[in-house]
């Protein structure tokens, strides 16, 4: 089986339940990878989500225990941050992207894994890095 790394992206419009973000739960049952700050990223899209009246406190609250019921049994954060840091700022400066972004390219390459991700430019910057994209 491949390995997958999810991004905030596809894990926030997963807790929305945003359209077309049902398969990202079959990933979840399998269990995937990601970098340490996609809860944090994930709990600001939920914020953001909320502040803008696109779910209200009730539901927000809800996706936030649901995001922490999926830590460290669904979704794992791994990857080495010192080595991950070098070649994330690398792969940024490469690709004039954010660090967050390549983040999740590396932690992919890394781990030989196919990413997850609803952002259509860090699925782009992935396909030229040679990684499987799941949109």
């Amino acid at each position: 089986m491949t390995a997958t790394v999810i991004d905030a992206s596809a894990l926030a419009a997963y807790l929305l339940h945003e359209e077309g973000s049902e398969a990202v739960g079959l990933f979840l049952t399998e269990g995937v990878n990601s970098i340490g700050l996609v809860f944090k990223e994930t709990a600001s899209a939920l914020l953001v989500a909320e502040r803008n009246g696109r779910i209200g406190r009730d539901q927000a609250e809800v996706c936030i225990e649901a995001l922490k019921t999926l830590m460290g049994h669904n979704v794992r954060a791994v990857g080495n941050q010192e080595t991950m840091l070098r070649e994330s700022y690398e792969l940024a400066r490469k690709h004039e992207a954010g660090i967050y972004d390549t983040s999740y390219v590396v932690l992919a390459k890394m781990l030989g894994a196919r990413l997850l991700t609803k952002d259509s430019k860090q699925a782009q910057l992935a396909k030229r890095e040679g990684v499987e994209v799941i949109p």
